[in-house]
């Protein structure tokens, strides 16, 4: 994955077509017939497809391909099992993720070995310290793989992975390279992989808390900083379109940007002095940033990048509170007694909204122009006004979409089952906040109950 359009199209991309969602007057009734269809459009279909009678059948192909998938002309994690007939397709139907009519089948992670050369230690936006291996290169399902993640310390000791070790390495589901542990030998090369005492780039002494180690520069702490600038204008926060993670680090590295608040303080001379800055990007860039001034309260909280406050807590807070100034007044009886909300994410929000620095950096914020507003909500009265509602299973349509209607009922959703919780919707293969509803003897609903309230 990458943001850089032009590595992309180094890389020769090619895309496979294999279904059709609807062209006014043709009908198919049969899956080959469609990908004829998509054929004839000149369209490129990979031409492996093969119909079988029964499930032995299939099987036995299945275990073809394993052995053989290696020599296909494309990378392939698994495959996938569909019905043929159309009309049975639509009998059957979707659920929230996937059609009934279709099946993935994923091939076993592969695994093979190497040498760990070495780690270094990278720094995230809250500051925690992570190891990341780094590898003799070695092929995985066509893809050279060179590092792999150790998590932290403790993962470190409890696989017993030294440098110059033999280590096991799995690429799950063909995407994440992880170390497994080591190969056993009588290797006298390898060296004990030490815990830096002060953070890899800006020399401050570390903190542990739990099994983590964190790095409390957040003012100097370059990492630190460009992650946090990152964070701060991405969409669901203050939403600065076209600012990217290369432009974070430019204004980082070659503006000498010391805090978030300096975003609004740049200009068209300084952006012209940038790497592939001209006049339209810059023009473009800027109008971004004045255009994020007006901006919802909700997405102002989570940009501020509180620990332990995504999207879903940021509006609830916001929902609660209904301004920054009644958040930051907040007290932590007021805040645990917001659905979701416990005794960690209450001491974190109190900790952050009360540190002098940080309060002086949303201060000059408010100076510079941003101005977070609440939006009122338009709710309808109903069954399910003020409610506190856990979804657990899969629906026939969109978690977000049912959280939406929900929510403009008047209803609360949370994430977890609890005594506070007033219903329980349970969809296919709910999982274990169902039974805990149950022993609670929280009242469940079902999809059918849900569709009728939101009908009413």
């Amino acid at each position: 994955r990458n943001l850089d359009p032009k590595i992309t199209e180094r890389r020769k991309l090619k895309a496979y077509f294999y279904n059709v969602g609807y062209v006014e007057g043709v009908y198919f009734t049969k899956h080959e017939e469609m990908i004829q269809f998509i054929k004839q459009q000149s369209l490129p279909v990979f031409d492996y497809l093969k119909s079988f009678k029964d499930i032995e059948e299939t099987i036995e192909e299945i275990e073809n391909i394993k052995e053989h998938r290696h020599s296909l002309d494309i990378l392939t994690d698994g495959l996938v099992i569909k019905i043929d007939d159309m009309k049975t397709r639509e009998i059957l139907g979707y659920t929230q993720k996937f059609p009934k009519w279709a099946i993935a089948f994923k091939f076993e992670a592969e695994e093979v070995t190497t040498i760990l050369e070495g780690v270094v230690w990278n720094v995230g936006r809250t500051g925690k310290i992570t190891p990341t291996a780094l590898l003799e290169p070695v092929e995985i399902g066509g893809v050279t793989v060179k590092r792999a993640t150790l998590n932290n310390i403790e993962d470190i000791r409890r696989k017993n992975v030294k440098i110059n070790s033999i280590v096991w390495l799995r690429r799950s589901n063909d995407v994440i390279p992880e170390i497994l542990g080591i190969v056993p030998t009588d290797n006298n090369d390898a060296i004990e992989i030490e815990m830096p005492a002060n953070c890899p780039y800006c020399g401050t002494r570390l903190v542990r808390e739990g099994v983590h180690y964190f790095c409390l520069n957040k003012l100097s702490c370059k990492p630190q900083l460009i992650a946090s600038i990152v964070h701060f204008a991405s969409r669901d926060a203050m939403n600065i379109e076209g600012f990217s993670e290369k432009t974070a680090e430019q204004f980082v590295e070659k503006l000498a940007l010391k805090s978030i608040t300096d975003l609004y303080e740049l200009n068209k001379p300084v952006l012209l002095n940038l790497e592939r800055f001209g006049d339209k990007k810059a023009d473009n860039l800027l109008a971004a940033i004045e255009k994020s001034k007006i901006c919802k309260l909700n997405n102002f909280i989570y940009a501020l990048g509180i620990p332990n406050v995504g999207t879903k807590t940021a509006s609830d807070l916001a929902d609660y509170f209904k301004s920054y100034e009644g958040i930051k007044a907040a007290l932590y009886e007021e805040l645990i007694n917001i659905p979701d909300i416990g005794d960690v994410v209450a001491n974190s929000i109190i900790s952050f909204l009360n540190d002098s620095k940080i309060q002086q950096g949303i201060n000059k914020l408010f100076a510079l122009g941003v101005s977070p507003e609440y939006e009122e909500k338009s709710i309808k009265e109903s069954h399910l006004t003020n409610k506190n509602i856990v979804i657990t299973g899969t629906l026939s349509i969109g978690r977000n979409e049912i959280v939406k209607k929900i929510e403009s009922l008047g209803g609360n959703v949370v994430g977890s089952v609890s005594k506070k919780t007033d219903f329980i919707i349970a969809g296919e293969n709910p999982g274990s906040k169902l039974d805990k509803a149950i022993a609670l003897r929280i009242p469940i609903l079902r999809e059918e109950d849900l569709q009728q309230i939101f009908r009413n």
